[in-house]
């Protein structure tokens, strides 16, 4: 999933994580910014498939040590995973905040050798160096990106009524084409009209400070 900032990558995940019932075999693993420390990264993979149902019972634990090398730990969790029965998935967010090229090689030798039953989401502001064309030659890639996320006319509109905002037909039209679709401007949009004694003439507002925002 790759897309600017503000464009839903975080909360479109969730939602489907929620939605499809794969709270317990779902683990999430959120990047620190710019991350160069391939053994706090894996560390944290590890805790977080060690907190799923499938994950539990065949991850083993493991603490930080100096010695402690990345490829390793790799290799220790393919060992590991190589029973799972069980679907299991792997949600990498800001994937594009790994700062360190070891960590990048590490996590495709994973994506390469993982068994079948462990899926990968990597969600990232934008592509990384990573030798994903194989995957994607043998069409078991899907990818998600800016354009996929941007909200439709009547997504801006359902949002809106969603949050208990009724607008004109021009108003949602006009603040859908002011935030480009994006999911953070709309819902921003949202909450400042929600409650509004008159939520079309705040919208032109609205409108009107975007386009200024855009502008500067």
């Amino acid at each position: 999933v790759s897309a600017p900032p503000g464009s839903g990558k975080t909360v479109l995940l969730r939602s489907w994580i929620g939605a499809a019932g794969l709270a317990e075999r779902a683990a999430w693993v959120p990047v620190g910014r710019d991350e160069l420390d391939p053994q706090r990264l894996w560390l944290a993979v590890l805790d977080a498939l060690r907190q799923t149902a499938p994950g539990s019972a065949l991850v083993r634990p493991l603490t930080a040590a100096p010695d402690l090398d990345g490829w390793a730990i790799v290799e220790r969790l393919l060992t590991d995973l190589a029973s799972l029965q069980d679907q299991l998935w792997l949600v990498v967010d800001d994937t594009h905040e790994l700062g360190s090229e070891q960590a990048r090689r590490q996590l495709e030798l994973l994506l390469m050798r993982a068994p079948q039953r462990l899926r990968f989401v990597l969600a990232t502001r934008h592509d990384v160096r990573m030798g994903l064309h194989r995957l994607r030659l043998e069409g078991e890639l899907t990818e998600i990106r800016a354009d996929d996320l941007r909200f439709t006319l009547a997504e801006a509109r359902a949002l809106f009524q969603a949050a208990g905002v009724e607008l004109a037909e021009p108003a949602v039209a006009a603040l859908h084409q002011r935030t480009e679709g994006w999911a953070a401007g709309l819902r921003l949009a949202a909450l400042s009209l929600a409650g509004h004694p008159n939520p079309d003439a705040r919208s032109e507002e609205h409108t009107s400070e975007l386009q200024s925002h855009h502008e500067l």
